[in-house]
């Protein structure tokens, strides 16, 4: 304890000693030492150790991570798209479920990035032993030093990792996107296709577009349809955004989107009113009853509604049940199929002023008139009766004209098509002194139309007529015979056929609880379709991968890019290969070989390629020549050279040349080429081969240039009879990117690149006497994987003999140009000139 001013208490703090300053000093000079010594297998086991953490750690851990995120957006439990803004309907998965679920891939994955990076950057000593362990100086130090170097492994590995993550999800989202926005498209097509047809279909059915209810009869467009199922309101269920022939109700059910598509089945309601209307599944044939009140209007749809079964069924029809307090009947069974009569009965002060009719929307939309005229009313009958009219009654007629004003000043396509003109209260009329009243039964419409005419209506006739549409005149005269007249008429009305149909249909028994109900999936197909679309995603890149450097793709595709990465992988000058021109082809008389002596038993010819044999000056005269000091003396003899002449008879490009000599060290060699001006030079330079130079084998030696004949002068060292060569190689480079092949006199060019190449075809070196001209334009360029022709026609002047032919064709690519080489044996035959392949490239 150090006691003192301020420091009571305190631990005192002791410096490093001399045993530690010299164990880190030890430990950093060694641990240099060993990584100036070991660096090579220091790299190989960090990259090692970065291979293994990314394989087995980094990017398995990561593609996991994808794998979850996917398939929680994605999979089963993924939650159900919202409701839409009135609550009813469910929004498809697509608009906004899709989005979001991609929204929260991409959210998982770069969460995923950076908690991995993060961690990888986090690597201290505690990790390394005990938190209760006492470090050294020196053992710190070397701790932290390795910590930072384990850290930046691994922080290499995972940001590989990260690399290669995003590098395969990039495009899986993208292949989302755009499956999402083209399955958008697509339903966006379809449900405008299908709301088109949808509205067709109801302009052709006519779709009741009334009420009718007589306390509202407005007009209605769509009819709110209630869900079987929950019985909530659907106001517009016909093929929007949220569905082309379904939609989906927030309970999940699968409801037909349209009266095309199956929604008249559905229970309908008036959007004003809330009470029930006819569904329209089947055409509509709006009748409007018209008439003042105490008329009898309401008697004439009761009637027309109780002798209507009656007339329908007599037929062969059926009456269908109707909404409760609508007037309101289905009719099947009869001619031109199913039928819906609506009758429209306005209240009684509608009809009693100018404006109330002008806004009645009946009128404007009805297919047809039932005109009430109370016969009590008629001017003739009122001056006839004591007192005045005494029907309840009085404004029938004014009632009935205001009603033809109205009819008139519509357009002539909105007016009622047909027109009935009833009259009521002709039964009074008998106790009363205007008369009898008319008599259906004797003169039929034709009596009712004279009585009205001769009762004072005459004027309202001929407005009748002037509407344009057809007319018919009824009265409701005693007995049996008014019922059913009153019902024909009111088929005639509404434009409905009363015949019997030809050949009767069927009835369909609809199922018990009403229509079927499809549950909900269109939310898992939606889901795995986004899911199969980002399983190509995932492949993208390994097949583009794939394609690109297998040479799949054309050279010109993405830009060139498969091109670029066939010349990086194959450059022009790494694309080359030597060409043994040597080896023993065809008759053997290409090259010429010769030499100043051969021994017996061996030939020039001997070391080729293919031959077998040797070439030997053992025993040759004048092994040794004399320098003139002393002649018996060998040692003051010089050795004497012997040549072996390699001629080509054309200019090619020799490389390398590569021998076999024995005795080994004891002989020396030489390689001399000869030079355009006819003088030999020697331009060989023998590379050292270690042990094999002792024992004469590989001897090699490198030549630059083009030259027409290669000669190998060798020399023995005195006290040795000569030299055996038993293989001869000589190289030529050729390069491999266009695979050279005769045909014929013309030369053909393949490439076997993947990518196109420029080429500049040189005139071919005939033999003497031979004369070389072009047979058509030469390649300039040749596509890749394509072949190509260089036409020639070679033709024997005087004393032309058979010799070599020489092709050469330059390939010029990023500043850099390499030769194709193909020599041939050219001679004349009875069927023309002939060529014999001898050199042309590998094969």
């Amino acid at each position: 304890m150090r006691r003192g001013r301020g420091g009571a208490g305190r631990v005192r703090r002791r410096g490093p000693t001399a045993k530690e300053w010299g164990n880190l000093v030890t430990g950093v000079v060694l641990g240099v030492v060993l990584l100036a010594a070991l660096y090579r297998i220091a790299l190989l086991l960090a990259l090692v150790f970065v291979a293994l953490h990314f394989l087995v750690l980094a990017l398995p851990r990561l593609l996991l991570r994808h794998a979850r995120a996917v398939r929680s957006a994605f999979g089963a439990g993924a939650p159900p798209p919202p409701a839409t803004e009135d609550g009813a309907a469910r929004e498809p998965y697509l608009r906004h479920a899709g989005a979001q679920a991609l929204r929260a891939v991409r959210r998982d994955l770069r969460k995923a990035y950076e908690e991995q990076l993060r961690a990888a950057l986090r690597w201290s000593v505690d990790r390394l032993a005990p938190p209760d362990r006492a470090w050294g100086r020196g053992e710190l130090f070397t701790a932290r030093c390795l910590c930072a170097v384990f850290g930046a492994l691994r922080a290499t590995s995972v940001g590989t990792a990260v690399l290669v993550s995003m590098l395969l999800a990039l495009p899986a989202l993208l292949c989302q996107l755009l499956a999402r926005a083209a399955l958008l498209a697509g339903f966006r097509l379809w449900w405008t296709a299908c709301r088109a047809a949808d509205g067709l279909g109801r302009r052709l059915t006519g779709s009741a577009r009334v009420c009718p209810h007589p306390a509202c009869g407005r007009a209605v467009e769509l009819p709110v349809r209630l869900c079987p199922r929950c019985g909530v309101r659907h106001r517009r269920l016909v093929p929007d955004r949220y569905g082309g022939l379904r939609r989906t109700c927030r309970c999940g059910a699968r409801l037909p989107a349209g009266s095309l598509f199956g929604a008249w089945r559905l229970e309908a309601r008036c959007p004003h009113c809330s009470r029930p209307v006819p569904p329209g599944g089947s055409p509509t044939r709006l009748v409007l009853v018209a008439g003042s009140a105490g008329a009898g209007r309401s008697t004439v749809v009761r009637s027309g509604f109780a002798h209507l079964a009656g007339v329908v069924g007599a037929l062969g029809g059926r009456v269908g049940g109707a909404p409760a307090g609508a007037a309101v009947a289905e009719l099947s069974g009869l001619r031109g199929g199913r039928r819906t009569l609506v009758l429209l009965d306005p209240p009684g002060p509608v009809f009693e002023e100018q404006s109330g009719l002008d806004a009645l929307e009946g009128l404007r939309r009805a297919h047809g008139l039932v005109l009430v005229l109370d016969a009590l009313t008629l001017p003739s009958v009122r001056r006839a009766l004591p007192g005045g009219s005494a029907s309840p009654a009085p404004g029938s007629v004014p009632a009935a004209e205001r009603v033809l004003r109205s009819v008139g000043a519509l357009p002539r396509r909105r007016r009622p098509r047909r027109i009935a003109v009833v009259l009521t209260r002709t039964a009074a009329l008998r106790a009363t002194p205007a008369g009898p009243g008319p008599d259906p039964g004797a003169g039929g419409e034709e009596a009712v139309r004279r009585w009205l005419e001769e009762a004072g209506a005459g004027n309202l006739v001929r407005v009748l007529e002037r509407t344009g549409g057809r007319l018919r005149f009824l009265a409701d005269g005693p007995g049996s015979r008014a019922g059913p007249d009153l019902g024909e008429v009111l088929l005639w009305t509404a434009g409905v056929r009363a015949a019997p149909r030809r050949r009767p249909a069927p009835h369909r028994v609809r199922p018990a609880g009403g229509p079927r109900i499809r549950p909900d999936g269109t939310t898992a197909r939606a889901r795995h379709a986004l899911l199969l679309s980002h399983l190509p995603g995932l492949a993208v890149v390994p097949l583009a991968l794939t394609l690109l450097f297998t040479g799949t793709l054309p050279p010109t595709a993405a830009f060139g890019l498969p091109a670029a990465v066939d010349r990086w992988q194959h450059p022009l000058p790494d694309f080359a290969r030597d060409v043994d021109l040597t080896a023993f082809r065809g008759d053997g008389s290409w090259p010429a070989l010769t030499a100043s002596y051969s021994a017996p038993g061996s030939s020039p010819d001997g070391p080729r390629a293919g031959r077998g044999g040797h070439w030997s000056t053992e025993g040759g005269p004048d092994a040794a020549v004399p320098d003139g000091s002393d002649g018996e003396a060998m040692d003051n003899r010089l050795p004497r050279p012997e040549w072996l002449e390699i001629d080509f008879g054309v200019p090619v490009p020799v490389s390398r040349l590569e021998l076999d000599m024995e005795p080994g060290i004891v002989a020396r060699a030489t390689v001399e080429t000869l030079a355009p001006d006819g003088v030999w030079v020697r331009d060989g330079r023998q590379e050292l081969s270690g042990e094999d130079l002792l024992a004469g084998r590989n001897r090699r030696f490198t030549l630059g240039g083009t030259t027409t004949a290669v000669r190998i002068v060798t020399v023995v060292l005195p006290g040795h009879d000569g030299v055996r060569v038993t293989r001869l190689r000589t190289w030529s480079p050729s390069t491999t990117l266009l695979r050279p092949r005769l045909s014929g006199t013309d030369l053909l060019l393949t490439n076997t690149a993947n990518r196109d190449v420029r080429v500049e075809v040189l005139p071919p070196v005939p033999p003497p006497g031979w004369r070389a001209e072009p047979a058509g334009p030469a390649p300039r360029r040749v596509a890749g994987g394509a072949t190509v022709t260089s036409a020639w026609r070679l033709t024997p002047g005087s004393g032309a003999r058979p010799g070599p032919v020489g092709y050469a064709v330059r390939v010029t690519e990023d500043g850099r140009t390499a030769t194709v080489t193909c020599v041939a044996l050219l001679r004349t035959t009875p069927q023309g000139v002939r060529t014999e392949p001898l050199a042309c490239g590998p094969d």
